[in-house]
C-alpha cells in the first residue's frame, strides 16, 4: 500500500485534490478560503453548491473580530471545534447554565433555544455560531423580528437536522432584505456542529492573512 507521509505534501495536495474537484467560480477570493476549509473538513467537494453568503459577510465577520466581538454558540460541542490558539476573546455559551434548563424544563423548549433570551446582553456586533440546533435559529431570528434583541454582526448557521434545521437557515437567507443579518449557511438539512467551527477558524485566519 503506498500512501504520503509527509504533511506538507498532504496538506498541499489536499488544497490542490479540492480546487480540482469543487465549482468554486461564484465565491470571492476571500469566500473561497471559508469554502475550501469546509469541504476539507466533510469530504465532499459538492459542499460548495450548498453554501451561502450575504453580501459583506465576510467583511462583517473580520471587523467584528477586530473589534474584539463576542462570540456565541449554541452547543458545547461547537467550541471544542474551535482553535484556541486563533481566539482573542473567551467564546460564550449558556446551554448548561441552571437557570437555561430551568426554562427549556419550564417552557418545553430545547435548552439551545432556552439559551438564546441569555444573549440579549451580548448579541449587538457579535458573531453568532449555530452548529446543531435549529430550534435555536428560529428563536433568535424571532427576537431579531420583533426587535428584541440588537443584531449580530454575522450569524454562521451550519445545524444539520430534519426539524427547523432546512426552514431556519433557509428563512435566515430569505430574510436578509429585512433584517440585514450578515450571514454563512449552508442550506438544506446538511451541515453540522464541526462546519461551524471550521467556518469560525478559518474566518479567523482570514482576519490574521492566512490563506492557503
Amino acid at each position: 500500500m503506498h500512501y504520503l507521509s509527509d504533511p506538507e505534501k498532504i496538506n498541499t495536495q489536499v488544497w490542490e485534490r479540492i480546487r480540482e474537484l469543487a465549482v468554486l467560480d461564484r465565491f470571492s477570493s476571500e469566500e473561497k478560503q471559508l469554502v475550501l476549509h469546509l469541504i476539507r473538513e466533510c469530504g465532499d467537494p459538492s459542499l460548495a453548491e450548498r453554501i451561502h453568503f450575504s453580501p459583506n459577510a465576510i467583511e462583517a465577520g473580520k471587523n467584528a473580530l477586530k473589534n474584539y466581538a463576542y462570540i456565541l454558540y449554541d452547543y458545547e460541542t461547537v467550541r471544542c471545534g474551535l482553535d484556541q490558539a486563533l481566539l482573542t476573546q473567551e467564546p460564550m455559551s449558556f446551554v448548561n447554565k441552571a437557570l437555561v434548563i430551568s426554562l427549556a424544563k419550564a417552557n418545553k423548549q430545547t435548552r439551545a433555544m432556552a439559551s438564546i433570551s441569555q444573549w440579549k446582553k451580548y448579541s449587538k456586533g457579535c458573531i453568532a455560531l449555530f452548529g446543531k440546533s435549529g430550534s435555536a435559529l428560529c428563536q433568535l431570528l424571532e427576537l431579531l423580528r420583533a426587535r428584541e434583541m440588537e443584531s449580530p454582526a454575522l450569524v454562521i448557521a451550519t445545524n444539520a437536522g430534519f426539524v427547523n434545521a432546512e426552514a431556519c437557515k433557509q428563512a435566515l437567507i430569505e430574510g436578509f432584505d429585512e433584517l440585514k443579518v450578515e450571514f454563512i449557511a449552508i442550506e438544506g438539512t446538511y451541515g453540522g456542529v464541526s462546519l461551524a467551527s471550521t467556518a469560525m477558524n478559518a474566518l479567523l485566519m482570514l482576519q490574521r492573512e492566512t490563506y492557503v
